[in-house]
């Protein structure tokens, strides 16, 4: 009875982590976005995506990233609030003046400048806030901070009609959400009162940081790459095309958490013929899934972005393909981060960034916009053999470790 009660709540958990998630993203997709760029239009809402990539690429590497370090941290050393609300400022305040330096195009007034800050500091502190839930494992309440972070979000843009400012959007969100913590939780209680563990706290915190910056830089490498080399208008266009795609990571982290619980509570290790059969998985879901965004994506822009229609079309097709080789290679690493060292994860996703980089800039030279999708195509391919084929080998090591025998190439 107390394994299924268990297990019970394991799948309610899971439904509020993914319902958070979806309704968030869902007004964020198909009503905030779609409605600002027809009152904004297509050229400045790309300038907007622009911003907002540097959010979405700075403040989860900050955020979620000091998040999840004091949920593994807290298990060995007695860590305090202050601890990390200090790394949030520390490291928040650094990234916040990088991001400054590298929209320097885009910072036309000392006011941008201000709710560029406030922006990027406010959704660093919400992104780390839901600890407050999954310390307490209150997931009811981290699904309510959601609901308020949306309804804020509905609330903001009403406040862009009367102002023009769409900075409010996000940040009345973003304040809705901190304020509900503030009512039911207590991580930002005694703010600035360290512990004797504040070192550990850095360390593990900061190599944690740095690989999620990898990773978002990635996600979102559309953002910083097509505003520099082309403009406004590709920035949006990229990104109607892969918003079917993207939306799937959603519901993949999630899953690779139950994934990765499920195998690491087993005993015996995973040979090659299990990872294999994981792998068959991943990719036949994956089929699904492309064969899902190529009927909703046209669907899905026609609806919400019609007046791009025609300019993303050619596109659909190789940008959904790379979409969901991404989510694959997410879904790999989890598998095999349950029989391999974690550097083996920083180790590829730095070669991955290093390998896009090289070829978005080459391609998107001469090729414009398409060009840089093939280059994403590419360099997700790569990425997905390479994880394979570590799975591969180090399956095969850790089935003759296990068995006491040499392996022979």
């Amino acid at each position: 009875m107390a394994s299924k009660e268990k297990q019970k709540r394991i799948v309610s958990n899971t439904a509020y982590t993914i319902g958070g998630a979806l309704l968030m993203n869902g007004v964020l997709q198909i009503l905030i976005y779609p409605l600002l760029n027809r009152f904004m239009g297509s050229g400045q809402l790309g300038e907007l995506l622009y911003l907002m990539g540097l959010v979405a690429i700075l403040c989860p590497s900050v955020g979620q990233a000091l998040n999840t370090s004091r949920l593994v941290v807290r298990r060995d050393f007695q860590v305090t609030n202050g601890d990390y609300n200090i790394l949030l400022l520390g490291f928040g305040g650094i990234g916040t003046l990088v991001s400054l330096a590298v929209a320097k195009e885009s910072m036309t007034s000392g006011m941008v400048v201000f709710w560029t800050i406030l922006l990027l500091m406010t959704t660093i502190f919400r992104y780390y806030g839901d600890v407050e839930y999954r310390l307490n494992l209150n997931y009811r309440k981290y699904f309510c901070y959601y609901a308020v972070l949306t309804a804020g979000y509905v609330a903001g843009f009403g406040l862009y009609f009367l102002t023009k400012n769409w900075f409010l959007v996000f940040l009345t969100g973003e304040a809705a959400s901190l304020i509900y913590l503030a009512a039911t939780g207590t991580v930002f209680r005694d703010f600035f009162r360290k512990s004797r563990w504040f070192g550990k706290a850095l360390q593990r915190g900061g190599f944690l940081v740095f690989s999620y910056l990898i990773t978002n830089l990635t996600l979102n490498i559309d953002r910083l790459a097509l505003e520099h080399l082309i403009g406004h208008m590709a920035v949006t266009q990229y990104y109607v095309a892969s918003l079917i795609g993207k939306t799937l990571v959603l519901l993949v982290a999630p899953v690779n958490t139950i994934i990765i619980s499920y195998l690491t509570r087993r005993q015996e290790r995973m040979g090659r013929k299990q990872f294999l059969m994981f792998t068959g998985i991943g990719l036949g879901v994956s089929f699904v899934f492309f064969i899902g965004s190529q009927i909703g994506t046209p669907l899905f822009v026609w609806l919400f972005y019609r007046d791009l229609f025609e300019s993303v079309k050619p596109m659909m097709t190789v940008v959904n393909l790379s979409q969901i080789l991404g989510v694959l290679s997410a879904y790999l690493f989890i598998v095999a981060l349950t029989f391999t060292e974690e550097k083996w994860q920083l180790i590829l996703q730095i070669l991955h960034l290093a390998l896009i980089t090289a070829l978005v800039l080459i391609f998107t030279n001469n090729s414009g916009i398409m060009g840089f999708a093939y280059a994403v195509l590419i360099a997700n391919a790569v990425r997905v053999a390479a994880v394979i084929l570590l799975g591969v080998w180090k399956s095969g090591r850790q089935k003759c470790e296990d068995t006491g025998t040499e392996e022979h190439s």
